[in-house]
């Protein structure tokens, strides 16, 4: 429900009214690192104090914003509405989301006792009001923020905050003549559960489906409904964390035993998800990986010399087989199912059309065959973090009883992602293979 508080300021003025569409522009170069795409230049760090202003309304301030962005015509004006919004909603794309991102913990916490409401919250690496922030986050913004349906979700029962467990690494391929290639390499996410004093309900690690994304995050709603003692005001003073830690012994039960009864042929080499009736044809032949992010950054690795052609082997079509039967994402006889909703679709193409003059631009279908590999994708990393990931930090949960948010996120970044704070080349370096450059090509500024 749109809010009809005023909210005047110099920032919003001169707004005329028209059709709008939440979709970023596209037309041209409009600044450094993204053609067509409103450049990410005002984060939640370094705003003016305008903007500062309207971002500490919350989301009343993030609501009005979008009421002057949608009465904008197409045109340069709506262009730079665009980056404000973002930096206003803490979030990279948030003409599309509308929703609105705390960045302190006790801020959030204080919001949610007010609104009776949990909190999810978004461990990253980089920062999400940030074109490149880590892989996965950027799946985060266009397949399941981006969805109508989770977004709506998100907005009416969370409070939403993130924060940044490191910066994330970036990689870049120059090719000496004014063309390079500038991309983040290793480092994953995970939404956590909160309830009003910061206390672990419950963990999602990864990528999900957004169907998937949301039924599990309405179970965690209903867990930390049933947990939370006393009336509203008194929810942030105590939870039940027996119940907590006895939640996760048996979902980390369900969910290996469901892991230990999959058995299903596996056919190789499809390039999108399965069509009902072909999906009993495959099955599990998978290593645990994390799929969307591995299709990203693993043909850099090879590149780069830091894995070989042999480890990175592509085992997506046997998870993405495995998630349609698991969640009966069967689609029709005769095409699969439709994972990312017409809203995210759109995000995804627009952003892999937003080319520099010079560089040919996609066509219809091979936009098309990546939204296909990237469903397929999301499919599969929705099966990795269910049957494998998931049920680790369950099990954590339930033998040692931890509920404390900084306490668990270092495990599951330790023991899950393999990316410790102890290590900060993130499992970059070493390595056993000679380069040929000194010091095998480390540079300390």
């Amino acid at each position: 429900m749109r809010s009809s508080l005023p909210l005047s300021l110099s920032v919003l003025a001169g707004c005329a009214a028209a059709s709008a569409t939440p979709m970023p522009s596209t037309t041209g170069w409009t600044g450094a690192g993204n053609p067509g795409i409103a450049p990410a230049i005002t984060t939640t760090t370094g705003m003016t104090p305008e903007l500062a202003a309207v971002r500490a309304q919350g989301p009343v301030g993030l609501e009005h914003m979008l009421q002057r962005y949608d009465e904008l015509p197409p045109g340069e004006e709506r262009i730079a509405m665009e980056k404000q919004i973002d930096a206003i909603a803490g979030q990279r794309y948030a003409t599309v989301s509308r929703l609105y991102w705390y960045t302190d913990l006790a801020a959030a916490e204080a919001a949610a006792k007010a609104q009776d409401k949990p909190i999810l919250a978004l461990r990253m690496l980089g920062r999400l009001d940030e074109e490149l922030s880590c892989a996965n986050s950027r799946f985060f913004r266009t397949a399941l923020y981006a969805n109508t349906g989770v977004s709506d979700y998100l907005r009416d029962h969370f409070v939403l905050y993130w924060s940044s467990e490191r910066p994330v690494p970036r990689v870049t391929f120059d090719f000496g003549d004014g063309r390079r290639i500038v991309r983040t390499t290793t480092g994953n996410s995970a939404h956590y559960v909160l309830d009003q004093s910061g206390t672990v309900i419950d963990v999602l690690p990864g990528l999900y489906a957004p169907s998937v994304f949301r039924a599990e995050l309405e179970t965690a709603e209903a867990l930390w409904r049933r947990v939370a003692h006393g009336a509203p005001e008194q929810r942030m003073d105590k939870v039940d964390t027996v119940a907590i830690v006895e939640h996760h012994r048996l979902l980390a039960a369900d969910r290996s035993k469901r892991s230990a009864n999959l058995s299903l042929p596996y056919v190789p080499g499809s390039p999108s998800l399965l069509a009902l009736g072909a999906i009993e044809k495959a099955a599990m032949m998978a290593q645990r990986v994390t799929v969307s992010k591995a299709a990203v950054e693993v043909p850099d690795f090879v590149a780069l010399g830091v894995a070989s052609t042999q480890s990175a082997r592509d085992d997506r079509a046997a998870w993405a087989a495995i998630g349609q039967a698991v969640w009966k994402l069967e689609g029709t006889p005769t095409s699969p199912p439709q994972i990312l909703d017409e809203q995210s679709r759109a995000l995804v193409m627009t952003l892999q059309s937003a080319v520099p003059a010079g560089v040919r631009k996609p066509s219809k279908a091979e936009l098309m065959g990546i939204v296909a590999r990237y469903e397929q994708s999301i499919v599969a990393d929705t099966a990795i973090n269910e049957l494998v990931l998931r049920p680790q930090i369950s099990s954590y949960i339930a033998s040692t009883g931890t509920v404390d948010f900084e306490t668990l996120n270092a495990m599951v970044y330790e023991s899950v992602f393999f990316t410790p704070k102890s290590d900060p080349w993130l499992n970059l370096l070493p390595r056993d293979e000679f380069t040929g450059l000194p010091g095998d090509g480390v540079l300390m500024q």
